[in-house]
């Protein structure tokens, strides 16, 4: 079962390469932490793992900047806050999209 998840992630790579995929807001790419998971832990893990990024990895953002930091937040669609260290570098200075400024 492991194999087929793999499999399938590896099925998407070849179908939708990086320049053709939207900008992904995490640092590491839904996909490769679905294959991540799944090569370390198992199937089950896997498929837990995608339900996750799933229901977080949609359209719905806002970055905040935290002025006194000098740092950065993502707050998902669904609530939950992304830190500095893990939003993608590209969406991170220079901004292409909307931000609020964190007092």
């Amino acid at each position: 079962m492991k194999f087929i998840l793999l499999g399938i992630v590896r099925l998407y790579w070849i179908i939708f390469p990086i320049h053709k995929r939207r900008p992904c807001v995490f640092e590491e790419s839904c996909s490769n932490y679905i294959y991540r998971v799944t090569n370390e832990k198992g199937f089950f893990y896997g498929l837990s793992a995608l339900k996750k990024r799933f229901h977080q990895c949609r359209p719905g953002y806002i970055i905040y900047k935290d002025e006194q930091n000098n740092s950065f937040e993502l707050c998902l669609k669904d609530g939950s806050i992304i830190t500095n260290e893990k939003i993608s570098r590209t969406l991170l200075p220079p901004f292409n999209y909307h931000y609020t400024i964190k007092k």
